[in-house]
């Protein structure tokens, strides 16, 4: 049977199954689920299991090629204390266990809410004590984008479910993003001088082909890229702000090869963060202000290419 990619309103559906689903898996059935669906996603990922005396010796499974290994945590009630032994115990483990198996430690957990401030200090810190080792955690959101870049097929087996055939609306904003969305609507919007705005930014508009209006709209809210920026450097999840950009990378890399008018594009990048139901005003300037800064920083749209970049003078535009 050939495989079938999710269309977007597959996906939209994919949030929701798999907030809930998570939030009934812990302890054994959670690291199950993850094992199903990493296994699904790469061939090369070995679901470690405990082995009598020997355990687990650090790790819920590894990651063979790309050199990760990863420890799952997922109680029915969070306990900061246990969640910090838990995370330093998996890890000295690893790190005298299979030292020379893995370069990167990958903290799985189930916590709806995000990354807790615990995990996040012991990423920190871990990451500056061991300075040889990469850290990163995964949350609802990962489990949500790894679902979604399996086939129709493979995504029913998982979640035991069929998927939805007929157009639904959703109106549920991706999680990581709605701390930043209330930050953005709650602030006044400062207008600037529009001549502040980079050069390469307007190269970048007119290299891609966007209507007049849309070019407006951008150039408009990329006033707000230095606020989204400082919100960014300020916040405690040091994986945040790169977890956000490879997501909108991801997903305008697959829009790109569906849709031919960058307008399209730009617009379906939106409903990926809101889904497709109606949002107030502020909500989707707040939205707009986001893919600005995303379309700023080049994780989002083509740059120009260097020999078709007239002045360097103060280019921002390396990616």
């Amino acid at each position: 049977m050939d495989s079938v990619a999710l269309d977007f309103m597959e996906r939209q559906a994919v949030r929701f199954l798999i907030k809930m689903r998570l939030s009934d898996l812990h302890g054994n059935s959670f690291e199950s689920f993850f094992h199903e669906l990493m296994c699904l996603r790469d061939p090369s990922f070995l679901d470690v299991r405990t082995a009598g005396s020997l355990g687990d010796q650090g790790s819920d499974g590894m990651l063979l090629y790309g050199n990760k290994l990863y420890a799952c945590y997922a109680p029915e009630t969070y306990d900061a204390k246990k969640l910090v032994e838990k995370f330093e115990d998996d890890l000295a483990k690893a790190c005298s266990k299979r030292q020379d198996q893995f370069n990167t430690f990958v903290f799985v957990h189930n916590d709806q809410r995000g990354m807790h401030p615990a995990v996040s200090k012991c990423l920190a810190d871990a990451r500056n004590r061991l300075s040889g080792l990469k850290f990163e955690q995964f949350g609802q959101k990962h489990f949500r984008n790894e679902v979604c870049k399996l086939d129709r097929a493979e995504v029913e087996d998982l979640l035991g479910t069929q998927l939805p055939v007929r157009e639904l609306t959703y109106g549920v904003a991706l999680e990581e993003l709605e701390p930043l969305l209330d930050h953005l609507r709650s602030q006044r919007l400062r207008v600037e001088n529009p001549d502040d705005i980079l050069a390469v930014s307007g190269r970048k508009l007119d290299f891609n082909e966007f209507s007049d209006d849309v070019k407006d709209d951008l150039r408009r809210m990329m006033v707000r890229s230095n606020e989204i920026e400082a919100y960014y450097a300020g916040r405690v999840d040091i994986t945040e702000r790169d977890e956000v950009a490879r997501g909108f990378h991801e997903e305008f890399v697959r829009l790109r090869g569906e849709f031919d008018d960058p307008d399209d594009v730009l617009w379906q990048l939106e409903l990926y963060v809101l889904g497709n139901a109606s949002a107030p005003l502020n909500r989707r300037r707040a939205v707009m202000a986001i893919l600005a800064y995303f379309f700023e920083t080049c994780d989002i749209f083509d740059n120009v290419p260097p020999e078709l970049n007239g002045s360097r003078g103060s280019v921002k535009e390396s990616a």
